[in-house]
Formats: C-alpha cells, sequence, structure tokens
C-alpha cells in the first residue's frame, strides 16, 4: 500500500498539528521544559531543554507515530504497519501499534542499538534485518507492496510531521517569549512540525536546526536553493543523518520556515551528551543531543536570545554509551 497522506499541495498548517495534539491526547507525556543553569551561563540569555528523552519510549516518535495510528481506518489497522527505521521511528510505531492493536513490522540495519532492538520486541513488532538502512527502506516499500500494509516513513509522511509538531504547541504554550529553538534534523519531521508552530504563532522566532557534519543533506540544499546531491559519511548520530529522498514532503517546509541549518561534529555530540550527563544528569543519545551540542557550538551567535532546545531521545544501551563517551 502506498504511504497515507505522502503528497499534497498544501503545507502542513499549525490547524493540522492542533488536531494532531487532540490525537495523541492520553497516548504521550507532555515532556519537562526545563532551565539550564549551565547553558544560561555559557550563552548569557535564559535557556531551557525540552526533554523528549523522557517521553513514553524515550524520543519524540511516539508523536508521530501515535499520530499515525489514529488515522488509519478500520481494514488498514489490520493489516499493520511496517517502517525502515534505525531505531526510534520503529519502537514507537511498535508501542502506538501495540496499544492499538494494529500489526506491525520494522526493517532494520545490522547496527541498530541493541537496546532499541529489545523494547520493539517487547512491544510485539516483527522485526527483519539489513545490511543498511537503504536496503532496509527498499525491503519495507516492497513489503507494502506485496502485502497491503501501510509503509510509514519516519519523516515523509504528514501526520509524523504534525506529530511532532505539538513539540512546538508544548514549548509555546510554557514560554510564549522564546526567540530562538534549535533541534536537531535528520529527514526533517520534527523541525517542520515546530516550524510550521513557531512561525504560526510569532514569525520573529528563529528555527535553527542542527544537522551532522557527516550527513549534511539539508545544509546543502538550502545553501542552493534545490535539493542536491550531496556526499555522506557514516556518524554516531543515526537520527540525523543518512539519505534523504530529494522529493520528500519536508523539503518545502525545511526551506520556507527554517531560518538556519547548523552542522555539529562527532566530537561535538559526544561532548553534548558528556555535557548533559554532568550538567542534567540525563542520559541522550547522539542524536537526541544535537540541539545541545548546537547551542555549545554557537553560544556566541546566541547571546542574549532566550533560547530552546529540543533534546530529542535517549534510547541507548550502556555498552554503546560507554564506548561512546
Amino acid at each position: 500500500m502506498a504511504e497515507r497522506n505522502k503528497s499534497s499541495d498544501r503545507l502542513i498548517s499549525i490547524t493540522d498539528v492542533l488536531r494532531a495534539a487532540k490525537n495523541i491526547r492520553g497516548m504521550i507525556r507532555h515532556t519537562p521544559l526545563d532551565r539550564s543553569p549551565a547553558l544560561t551561563a555559557l550563552i548569557g540569555a535564559e535557556v531551557r531543554m525540552k526533554l523528549e528523552n523522557q517521553q513514553l519510549t524515550g524520543s519524540f516518535k511516539l508523536r508521530g507515530a501515535g499520530n499515525v495510528v489514529a488515522h488509519l481506518n478500520q481494514d488498514e489497522r489490520c493489516l499493520g504497519v511496517i517502517a525502515p527505521t534505525a531505531g526510534n521511528h520503529g519502537l514507537a510505531l511498535a508501542y502506538a501499534g501495540q496499544t492499538a492493536g494494529t500489526p506491525v513490522t520494522i526493517c532494520l540495519p545490522h547496527t541498530a542499538d541493541p537496546a532499541k532492538i529489545s523494547a520493539m520486541k517487547r512491544c510485539g513488532a516483527r522485526i527483519e534485518f539489513y545490511d543498511e538502512i537503504e536496503e532496509a527502506r527498499q525491503a519495507a516499500l516492497a513489503i507494502a507492496q506485496q502485502t497491503g500494509t501501510t509503509f510509514v516513513s519516519a519523516y515523509a509522511n504528514r501526520q509524523m510531521i504534525t506529530g511532532g509538531g505539538t513539540v512546538g504547541l508544548e514549548v509555546l504554550s510554557e514560554w510564549v517569549d522564546t526567540e530562538v529553538i534549535l533541534v536537531g534534523i535528520g529527514g526533517g519531521g520534527l523541525a517542520s512540525g515546530i516550524a510550521t508552530v513557531a512561525k504560526a504563532i510569532n514569525p520573529a522566532i528563529e528555527i535553527w536546526a542542527v544537522q551532522s557534519e557527516a550527513s549534511p543533506t539539508f545544509i546543502r540544499w538550502k545553501e542552493a536553493g534545490e535539493p542536491v546531491h550531496v556526499d555522506l559519511a557514516e556518524s554516531i548520530a543515526e537520527g540525523i543523518s543518512g539519505f534523504i529522498e530529494p522529493g520528500t514532503e519536508t523539503w518545502p517546509i525545511v526551506r520556507d520556515r527554517i531560518d538556519r541549518i547548523l552542522p555539529v561534529s562527532e566530537s561535538e555530540l559526544r561532548q553534548a551528551m558528556l555535557w548533559m550527563l554532568d550538567h542534567h544528569q540525563q542520559v541522550v543519545e547522539p542524536s537526541g543531543a544535537a540541539a545541545v551540542a548546537g547551542s555549545i557550538r554557537y553560544a556566541g551567535e546566541l547571546a542574549g536570545r532566550r533560547t530552546v532546545a529540543v533534546v530529542t531521545g535517549g534510547n541507548i544501551s550502556g555498552e554503546r554509551y560507554r564506548s561512546l563517551l
């Protein structure tokens, strides 16, 4: 089955995000927006962290996955959903599917974090392994066509984008004076949703998306003003790296509503993980620490500006965490 709602001539609006918030109410946790004394001192302005690593399933992805499942009709729920993922998207979809009684199949690369794999299995997901994520994506698309299951992209899906946008609703319902929001960007679903909400509430709010230097797809596209070929390298932060389809629904939103896309290095991601442990006693995965890494690297440019850093996830095994730090 083709992915539902994958394409539309209309960009998402804050009204769509408000509908998503209604759909997932009761399934998700309203996560903390905590002041960061350490980042506040470094930047010289109030900095708060949106702790989506404390979300149910350990990342923001449940917001979008819950919204996807809420939109399935009865036949689609019976047939189930399938997704290629490096981990957090699959875990969120497995949890949402289990809650709704919908079968879930996840196509994973062999390199996926064991902690995420175990959590998906506990939620009843069927797991299939492939050599790398693009092979997993192609396999998931083929299985969806053969079986009638619904293919669910982690980002090129309106329900995923609008579900992610509820993070922005929560931030601005608590701190309407926010001036800059930093958020990690991989495929662009979360950043697009947050940007849509922020620009609708106050167009002066700036959205700074943070991407791995090893995989700077949106950085290069933004510079060129259009999708162009980008050479990719492996990154410790699978959530903000990897191939992005040039036709993705997130690109027009990224192009039009995100103010800056900034690179961070692998060492800066590690530094940010350690910063979160030392200063906030929070275990955060590499992609989850991207906004914190960006806040540290670009502290001088944030000076005097009320800032939110979105900490997107904390799903990482103890062994991998120790090896990275």
